[in-house]
């Protein structure tokens, strides 16, 4: 993967270390990208993925990574409140960035459910 600086890159690792982050956009856009060139070492979900899906239920990413990517996590039901309690139970690291192409609306009154 080709190293690009992006506007965005030094508010979101700032934001990382602790909080989780929403990076929402048009499909293609280079959320996804932007997300895997933040961290070296990460676990990267898909929720579009049945193997991801099924690893997302039941828990299996790798505490020991410095970050964990779920991608089209908006797809899953009641997934701002799975995503709380993710949250509410484990520690950062690893530190967690949702990305989705989603209209912003799904991400809408997020914050004050997921406030730190």
């Amino acid at each position: 993967m080709v190293a690009m600086n992006r506007y965005l890159e030094k508010y979101i690792q700032k934001d990382l270390k602790r909080k989780i982050v929403l990076l929402t956009g048009p499909r293609q856009t280079g959320k996804t990208t932007l997300a895997m060139m933040l961290k070296e070492n990460f676990d990267y979900f898909n929720y579009d993925n049945a193997e991801h899906r099924l690893n997302l239920m039941e828990k299996t990413w790798d505490r020991s990574r410095d970050l964990v990517i779920f991608d089209e996590l908006h797809k899953m039901k009641n997934w701002k409140s799975w995503l709380k309690g993710i949250y509410d139970t484990e520690t950062i690291p690893p530190s967690i960035i949702v990305t989705g192409s989603a209209k912003l609306d799904a991400y809408k009154n997020v914050r004050p459910k997921l406030a730190v």
